[in-house]
């Protein structure tokens, strides 16, 4: 992102360009449209602490909830959506909400992701969403090698017993120079391990990725066997062949 904005010699994560006019388009652009999928957010958290102050999501929400047609997807890795649970609510069978977890051990989140909330304020935020008829999702990602492994089992039990139906997974992506800071964080988390072996985890760890992919799929459909796993890559290829699928339709 940093590619298409004025921040290419910024930090990623040191800074935030908030789209202070998105409810001003948004209500323009809302009635030209029959109706679709919303996703809260993509590529940024729509609940950074920023959001305490703007309130840009908040909104976002409140006008949506106007369009019958539209559902509404939320992503984040703050128990601040809470706020929001008395928009949500009402508008429950069109609204699903996911929470990130790279991690189950609070001290590595510290280290990892400190502008998230703790892992526990995530699972009961969860909860009570569960608690208030809100399908709810979990995405382990990024998985980071020796990191996203502890607690994992303890974790993934920690979900299940929230209620949440669905559990997603992605690799870490580490293309550009936001690796170096991963490496940092590492040394930061444990000064004793191999910078250049993490390195090449991260890079081209095919292998590690398709083993802890494997382990979380076995215990997550062991500890909550009626619900869903998916891999985001599996979505997105699934997404992919539809999309192609119906262009060929239309073609015939």
């Amino acid at each position: 992102m940093r590619r298409f904005s004025s921040h290419l010699q910024d930090p990623w994560g040191s800074f935030v360009d908030v789209k202070v006019n998105l409810l001003s388009v948004l209500t323009k652009e809302l009635p030209k449209h029959s109706g679709g999928s919303v996703w809260l957010s993509s590529v940024c958290d729509p609940y950074q602490q920023v959001e305490s102050r703007y309130k840009l999501t908040r909104g976002a929400i409140q006008l949506l909830s106007k369009y019958p047609k539209f559902s509404i997807s939320i992503l984040t890795k703050n128990a601040l959506i809470l706020r929001d649970l008395d928009l949500l609510t009402p508008i429950r069978d069109r609204v699903d909400v996911g929470f990130t977890i790279t991690t189950f051990n609070d001290e590595a989140r510290q280290i990892f992701e400190p502008q998230s909330s703790p892992v526990m304020d995530r699972l009961e935020a969860a909860s009570r969403f569960n608690e208030a008829g809100i399908q709810t999702w979990a995405f382990i990602a990024p998985m980071l090698p020796y990191v996203t492994e502890i607690n994992l089992e303890d974790g993934l039990q920690q979900l299940a017993k929230a209620g949440v139906k669905k559990l997603m997974s992605d690799r870490y992506n580490a293309r550009g120079a936001v690796i170096n800071q991963t490496l940092k964080a590492y040394r930061s988390w444990n000064p004793t391990l191999n910078s250049e072996q993490i390195k090449q985890l991260l890079w081209r760890g095919e292998a590690y990725y398709n083993q802890l992919d494997a382990k979380i799929s076995y215990l997550w459909r062991k500890m909550a066997p009626e619900m869903t796993y998916e891999r985001d890559l599996d979505w997105y290829l699934h997404k992919k062949r539809a999309i192609k699928w119906a262009s060929t339709e239309h073609l015939q």
